[in-house]
């Protein structure tokens, strides 16, 4: 017998009853009779494929969220905002995150960005109601500062219990960790517990832009420290990886020629050579990128600029601060990190 040709009606229907194999074997049966009523939905709902033999491809909409982690200088110090909020700004539609605590050293900021383990001991070994609970050792005390006596806090589970660590500063200067739940709770908890920090696990799939490193300049193990915890925070975030690391910056007072100059154009060097596309350089701005913001530099930012660092004129108090960026200074750094969004299609 002659085999009659296929017609489209004949393919569409045949599609139809693969499609109701399909759901029929996936356990979604109960589905069926509202879906298959109108084959359009069908393809709407489970769009086919362009090429044969291929099943449908579920895509799920990518977090556009930008979470900034780092020090004073990610919120902005200097200045009168986060520079992440000129960033976001800039990328209509995107959710920010700045957080940044000012003083801290590398290996504090990748605790709060998720990639350091975080364990704890509570007093007694365990929860008390909905009491504070005094912390008695942490892995890292990864809220504290020298620069200020501000009181400052973190929400995970430890034990798969929801709990608040809070860092206070007491009269006499010291400080005390506690932990308080959320829900009556008086779970043991054991010695060196991991503590699971609730925004870092949120944040996991967002666009991350690290800006460690800063506050290690003039220490031995300044470099180790900053690429190794670069290394944990890079690699806690959701795969595909969408991250930028920022590379540290000079101080006014760190020209060429100081040790300190030194140290940071090395380690700037090694960030550069290990991230590649998705490191931002903290050099000092170009002619166009000064021209880009309307900043014409004085004869004194030329010679800052000689000394290969950011001119005075785009820090917030040359004469008392020599670190911080004033908002200009930060629209540059803002800049780099859009460019460098776009042109990686973060």
């Amino acid at each position: 017998m002659t085999q009659q040709p296929k017609t489209k009606a004949h393919t569409k229907n045949q599609d139809l009853i693969n499609r109701r194999r399909f759901f029929h074997y996936s356990g979604a049966a109960f589905l069926t009779t509202a879906f298959l009523s109108s084959c359009s939905v069908i393809d709407d709902v489970f769009p086919k494929s362009d090429k044969p033999g291929e099943e449908p491809e579920v895509v799920q909409e990518r977090d556009k969220t930008l979470a900034f982690f780092g020090d004073s200088l990610t919120i902005g110090a200097g200045g009168t905002k986060p520079y992440g909020s000129v960033v976001a700004a800039a990328l209509q539609g995107r959710p920010v995150v700045s957080d940044g605590i000012v003083g801290q050293v590398a290996s504090s900021i990748a605790v709060r960005q998720g990639g350091a383990l975080l364990t704890i001991t509570v007093e007694g070994n365990k929860l008390d109601g909905i009491k504070p609970v005094k912390i008695t050792k942490l892995s890292n005390s990864f809220l504290t500062t020298a620069t200020n006596n501000n009181e400052y806090s973190r929400t995970g589970t430890v034990g798969g219990v929801r709990c608040t660590i809070r860092r206070i500063v007491n009269a006499d200067l010291s400080e005390t960790y506690t932990i308080t739940p959320a829900t009556v709770s008086v779970i043991a908890i054991p010695a060196d517990s991991e503590f699971l920090l609730e925004d870092a696990a949120r944040l996991k799939t967002a666009t991350q832009i690290l800006w460690y490193g800063r506050n290690n300049i003039g220490k031995t193990d300044a470099e180790t420290e900053i690429m190794a915890s670069l290394d944990k925070s890079v690699a806690y975030i959701t795969a595909p990886a969408r991250y930028l690391v920022l590379g540290v910056l000079l101080e006014s007072d760190e020209g060429k020629g100081t040790e300190n100059y030194s140290q940071v154009i090395t380690i700037n060097e090694k960030l550069a050579a290990k991230y590649g596309e998705s490191y931002v350089a903290m050099t000092p701005p170009s002619d166009a990128e000064m021209t880009a913001i309307s900043y014409n530099p004085t004869a004194d930012d030329l010679t800052d600029l000689a000394n290969l660092t950011f001119p005075r004129g785009l820090r917030a108090d040359f004469e008392n601060d020599d670190i911080h960026l004033n908002d200009k200074g930060y629209q540059i750094v803002a800049n780099r990190v859009i460019e460098k969004i776009k042109v990686l299609k973060y």
